[in-house]
């Protein structure tokens, strides 16, 4: 996995960053039915996002940001706050009902991008299968047949990404989270993606495990040369992943800029409250 970041700029001395990789644009989804007033009962000065009028929830509303090659976009915010929703519609789960996704200038695609769940089963992955079949599986589905070759690639993928040999073989099942991480994260390498989500990796495990996955990952992001977007309550994981971050309250965006700037010095109250409670 290497590539060379600076290949991305428009030239060796240039100052213009290059084009992002995905652009959102006004993206609003809400569950229910809605009315016309929903915007205006719901948000920061509501302090709710569910619409006193008819109920519905306005999970996310008018969301623009843009992320670009090698980057990471951390995404933080209480339960509630709109994440789950804005990465259901990055994955293509839900539709939005208002705005736009692009990837590389045009509308996005399922097959640009890749989700690491919190869940390996969520991911797809066959918990009674060895960690390399579930690899296979998946360079089987991108047409590849020659069985010698499938074999030694999900082998190298796998030992990439921290798995021992001798583990290869094992069903997932026996595999501890982190581990299971390791096996979704060889999976998206398999057809590196244009965009890469990741949800909660670091939810559930032991710090020790934590720090080594989030090494892994971090390794795997700047690889990659995709737009990277982690969704976490976890400020730690997201400040050693991202390099900007934005924060979600009531479906809102309420701020964002440089991750160290937004998490040493946070402008808006309720990323105060986030920073100073560390979402505990």
């Amino acid at each position: 996995m290497t590539t060379d970041p600076a290949s991305d700029w428009t030239g060796p001395n240039s100052l213009v960053p290059p084009a992002p990789v995905v652009s959102v644009r006004g993206l609003t989804h809400r569950f229910g039915s809605g009315c016309d007033r929903c915007i205006a009962l719901t948000g920061e000065a509501a302090g709710t996002n569910r619409c006193s009028a008819c109920g519905a929830v306005v999970a996310v509303y008018d969301a623009s940001f843009d992320v670009g090659p090698h980057e990471v976009l951390g995404v933080v915010g209480e339960s509630g706050s709109g994440k789950t929703t804005l990465l259901r519609c990055l994955h293509l789960d839900i539709t939005p009902d208002a705005g736009s996704i692009s990837v590389a200038g045009q509308p996005i695609e399922r097959s640009a991008v890749v989700m690491v769940h919190q869940n390996a089963l969520a991911a797809g992955l066959y918990p009674r299968l060895a960690a390399e079949s579930n690899v296979a599986e998946r360079l089987l589905g991108r047409g590849a047949r020659h069985f010698g070759k499938v074999h030694t690639r999900a082998a190298e993928l796998l030992t990439e990404l921290g798995l021992h040999p001798e583990r290869h073989t094992d069903a997932l099942m026996t595999f501890s989270g982190g581990m299971q991480q390791r096996v979704q994260l060889a999976r998206a390498l398999v057809d590196p993606p244009q965009v890469l989500l990741l949800d909660e990796p670091t939810t559930g495990l032991d710090p020790s495990v934590q720090a080594d996955l989030l090494d892994v990952v971090q390794r795997v992001t700047e690889a990659l040369g995709s737009a990277s977007i982690v969704v976490s309550h976890d400020l730690a994981a997201v400040r050693v992943l991202a390099s900007r971050i934005v924060v979600l309250h009531h479906g809102r965006i309420v701020e964002e800029g440089i991750c160290e700037q937004v998490l040493e010095d946070p402008q808006h109250p309720y990323t105060q409250l986030l920073v100073s409670s560390r979402l505990t």
